[in-house]
């Protein structure tokens, strides 16, 4: 095709047909400019495209964690849901010097002092961020849900991670008070092992200062844990209309 044109050109010049060549010559110079349009915008477009498939590879990536998150916070309300129900009577038992349960009294009590591990994946929303990728989302609805969601997760580790501390400086207090040594009969029973402890709650043991630590422990277990179920509530609703709008913007 080059060399065509450029028979053309020097068969214009040959011919001393100065003023065809000119046009001729501007011709191909507007072919040429309209070319490199047509091929810049064939790249734009291919570069729109590839910049929204690795947006919506980021979304579905946002969406796995979010499925997973979900199921962690559902296990939790129901955990904290028993939990709470186990505080409570576990109270009255204590509260009765009713000593005819003595695993009840000891599961809700390791339920409140033992960390409950939170499992929530942020990875993909981290990788969205760093990539920059972002920018190019045009669906307000998906970004605010994305930040909803991600402020309630926040909120949920907050007030796990302040249960957390809370009731791990009370079980210290057990420890030093010798209450521990006393309920779990660690001289009696050296070799127990934590998960097959039972304690053993007594009227003696009421009196002891370290009764009021697990009263405590056990009031807040019954009133707070209900509460904290509200903070995974929110999360799974923001959870499951982020999965909407996501799902909804991928088929786009």
């Amino acid at each position: 095709m080059i060399k065509f044109f450029r028979k053309i050109r020097q068969k214009l010049l040959s011919e001393n047909k100065f003023s065809k060549y000119l046009i001729y010559a501007i011709g191909e110079i507007i072919l040429v400019v309209i070319g490199i349009l047509i091929a810049l915008q064939v790249n734009n477009k291919n570069q729109i495209r590839n910049e929204n498939q690795a947006l919506k590879n980021y979304l579905e990536k946002i969406a796995i964690n979010v499925k997973n998150d979900i199921k962690v916070s559902e296990f939790m309300i129901k955990s904290r849901t028993q939990q709470s129900l186990l505080c409570a009577q576990a109270t009255e038992l204590i509260s009765k010097k009713d000593w005819s349960d003595q695993r009840k009294i000891t599961n809700a009590v390791f339920a409140m002092i033992i960390e409950q591990p939170l499992n929530f994946n942020r990875s993909g929303f981290e990788s969205l961020k760093n990539s920059g990728y972002l920018q190019h989302l045009d669906d307000s609805e998906v970004e605010e849900l994305i930040y909803k969601y991600y402020n309630s997760v926040d909120k949920v580790i907050f007030e796990e991670t302040s249960l957390q501390v809370w009731a791990n400086d009370l079980d210290l207090e057990l420890h030093k008070s010798g209450f521990f040594s006393n309920w779990l009969e660690l001289e009696k029973r050296p070799n127990q092992k934590m998960r097959e402890a039972l304690g053993n709650y007594t009227d003696k043991l009421t009196e002891h200062k370290g009764n009021d630590i697990v009263l405590s422990i056990l009031y807040r277990g019954f009133l707070f844990t209900a509460e904290l179920t509200g903070f995974y509530e929110e999360q799974v609703t923001f959870g499951n209309e982020l999965l909407i709008a996501i799902d909804n913007y991928n088929k786009k």
